[in-house]
């Protein structure tokens, strides 16, 4: 029984080191090589069951029984090389004309095992079992096992001149395939010159240890710094993107929220208005008086100087509450939390120290204040209207406060 001994342990250890390949699905998955080699690994499977079986079955002399499934030993090993074949040629991606060699050379191992496995019912050729229950092998067994040895030498020679070609890690991991060819190469030809020992389950074991150790999980390290890398590109761009929106939506000059912030925040009002969605709401409209006197008399550095005062007794005053430069002399506030429930007080407030600044001769900001009705606003404008009425109102107010002076 030790021959299906070695067999359970191989398939044990085999589903154990390919478990995430075998039984987990991964994006990997929809790489051609990734599904080569994963068909590969579930024809070693049944080819492991079945090597098993037979060392059961002959361990009990049951010939007929061991017949048959020796047909199918031969016929699962016919199919193992098939897809480690096909393996190599998806992993290399080279389609040169040694590898279509190689593929087809795998499609007529099978036509030619099946053909030998036929006629050896009738005829054997490639074994049988005598009256003792006994295994015997035939000259198209012999030939099976040297076209065996040598598609995995040719698969060998083919990785040995791949690696002169590379360098890095690539190279390491077409190295442990070209490893995987020499083992099999070797156990085929002790498996040739004794059938009684499981040469080749250990070959696979060996061989696909091999595979998992240095192509499996190195690829699968190498797939992990590579999304570190790309987590690392991405948070280096939302960072920068985080940058340029912080620059796009403030004002250089003062500070405050931008032309551009106004009109998504606008937008969002509108779809807010449209959804039924807003309560309460209050817009302000502010315009600084005879700012073009100033830049026409004093420069426009003056004129700078009293844009970021504005900005400055605005954000003063309604300190709970977007504020946006909308133009050279244009600003308004969103009203929103606190200073919507003490617009009254702040209004007062604001009116007061402006008044004193018109006295002093300090600047003046004129302003005007629309709340939401939901019953007559349709449109962010019908409130932008009614604000900027009232502000044009108010600077001429404050204009005939001046000439009184």
């Amino acid at each position: 029984m030790y021959y299906a001994s070695i067999g359970i342990l191989s398939l044990f250890i085999h589903l154990i080191i390919n478990f995430n390949i075998l039984f987990k699905r991964i994006p990997s998955d929809r790489i051609p090589a990734i599904l080569a080699y994963k068909k590969f690994l579930y024809t070693l499977i049944v080819f492991y069951i079945v090597d098993i079986t037979w060392g059961i079955l002959t361990c009990f002399n049951l010939k007929y029984i061991s017949f048959y499934e020796t047909e199918i030993y031969f016929m699962v090993m016919a199919f193992v090389i098939l897809q480690w074949t096909r393996f190599v040629i998806e992993y290399i991606k080279d389609r040169i004309g040694f590898t279509i060699f190689l593929k087809y050379c795998g499609a007529i191992f099978i036509a030619a095992q099946t053909v030998i496995l036929i006629i050896n019912i009738f005829i054997p050729i490639a074994f049988w079992f005598d009256d003792n229950g006994n295994y015997h092998t035939g000259r198209a067994r012999h030939f099976s096992m040297l076209f065996q040895f040598l598609m995995f030498l040719a698969t060998t020679i083919y990785m040995t001149a791949a690696v002169f070609k590379t360098s890095g890690k690539i190279k390491l991991r077409y190295r442990a395939i070209e490893m995987f060819g020499i083992v099999m190469t070797i156990f085929i030809a002790l498996q040739f010159l004794d059938f009684n020992t499981p040469f080749y389950s250990i070959g696979f074991l060996l061989g696909t240890c091999i595979i998992h150790t240095f192509v499996v999980e190195d690829e699968r390290s190498s797939r992990q710094e590579e999304l570190h890398r790309l987590m690392q590109i991405e948070k280096i761009q939302e960072a920068e993107l985080g940058n340029a929106r912080r620059l796009a939506f403030t004002d250089p000059l003062t500070g405050v929220k931008s032309k551009s912030a106004y009109q998504e925040d606008a937008l969002c009002i509108e779809s807010r208005i449209e959804n039924h969605d807003l309560n309460d709401f209050g817009l302000i409209i502010f315009d600084v008086n005879d700012l073009k006197l100033t830049n026409d008399t004093k420069g426009h550095e003056e004129g700078d100087k009293i844009i970021r005062e504005a900005a400055k007794i605005i954000c003063q005053t309604f300190k709970h509450s977007p504020v946006y430069r909308i133009g050279g002399d244009e600003f308004t506030v969103f009203l929103s939390g606190q200073d919507l429930i003490s617009r009254e007080t702040l209004f007062k407030n604001f009116d007061s120290l402006i008044e004193k600044n018109l006295k002093e001769g300090k600047v003046v900001i004129a302003k005007g204040y629309a709340s939401y009705n939901p019953e007559k606003d349709t449109t962010f404008s019908h409130i932008f209207g009614r604000a900027d009425a009232k502000m044009y109102e108010r600077k001429s107010e404050l204009k005939n406060l001046a000439s009184n002076l």
